[in-house]
């Protein structure tokens, strides 16, 4: 019907341009416009069936445990398309035999949150421009990994030529206004090696460049921010020609270069707190030199194949 509806349409506008108009203007405007809007009912119909046989679902891509991430930038911005496409999508899921899914929702979609948790998604974690919720479908006790559960930390014991470690005096943090000294400190950036985050650390903070050696001992505890556990790698650096301090204005007030042993002596941290005083003893040596213990080396490997990094590294 659609077309034989088009070729005679085709044969009508022919017809008006090798013969004179004989009817009038109005007639034929009423009957073009009529056959038009015919022509557009009957595709109109069409693409309706379409889309019941195939309804908008959201866009995502599988993952390896026979799970599926939604694509963050294909949601609707509209709450009620959202919650209609999300629920259908979770239909098809559940009979797809889908297991659990991953929706990131942008900070600037944020309204788009209380929907997805009328449909059972639940928070796993956020960063500063989204946050990222899951949903397990099958009728079992969830197995998706929680968010990340530690913070890594990195100390360094960095060492001139004289034997003596540099030391600062903090500006703001929990050490400021107490009088105490301790190693420059920080914590690690994501996806950042111990190697890279220790030297950028002691150069943001004192300005001296200094080249990692080993890890000399890790600290493993529970009483970081938020219910976390954190691991802490106090590090050896050594310089040979430092230079003078510059100094992180808005972090440290103090730097000096001192023995050892007068930072183990110092109370109550470390001396006085068990934890620390074991952790930093242990990386004096049998002969009382600072790093003179075994300790842990670092190789960086080539990325495997599968591998989204450029590299990975092994402590031994």
């Amino acid at each position: 019907p659609l077309r034989s509806l088009s070729l005679a349409l085709q044969r009508c506008h022919r017809h008006r341009q090798n013969r004179p108009l004989r009817m009038p203007a109005k007639r034929l405007t009423t009957s073009v416009s009529a056959g038009a809007a015919v022509l557009a009912t009957a595709l109109g119909a069409r693409c309706s069936a379409g889309c019941d046989e195939e309804p908008q679902v959201l866009h995502g891509s599988g993952d390896h445990y026979g799970g599926i991430i939604v694509d963050p930038t294909a949601l609707p911005a509209d709450s009620s398309v959202f919650d209609v496409r999300l629920g259908r999508s979770l239909d098809r899921w559940r009979a797809e035999g889908v297991r659990g899914v991953w929706l990131e929702v942008p900070i600037h979609m944020s309204h788009l949150v209380s929907v997805a948790v009328g449909r059972g998604f639940v928070f796993h974690h956020a960063e500063p421009g989204h946050c990222m919720m899951t949903h397990w479908l099958p009728d079992t006790p969830c197995p998706l990994p929680p968010n990340p559960s530690h913070q890594v930390g990195v100390g360094a014991l960095c060492v001139n030529e004289e034997g003596k470690v540099l030391l600062v005096q903090e500006k703001s943090g929990p050490f400021a206004r107490k009088n105490l000294w301790k190693p420059p400190t920080g914590l690690l950036d994501a996806r950042e090696d111990i190697k890279d985050g220790i030297e950028r650390e002691l150069m943001e903070e004192t300005g001296i460049k200094g080249e990692f050696v080993k890890v000399l001992a890790f600290r493993h505890g529970h009483s970081a921010p938020w219910g976390k556990s954190d691991l802490y790698f106090i590090c050896l650096l050594r310089v040979s020609k430092p230079g003078p301090f510059v100094l992180q204005e808005n972090e440290v007030a103090k730097a000096k270069w001192a023995p050892f042993q007068e930072f183990l002596d110092q109370a109550p941290y470390p001396r006085d707190t068990p934890v620390w005083a074991k952790a930093y003893a242990s990386c004096v040596g049998p002969d009382g030199g600072v790093g003179n213990v075994v300790g842990f080396r670092m190789a960086r490997c080539p990325k495997s194949q599968r591998s989204p990094v450029e590299h990975e590294c092994v402590y031994y």
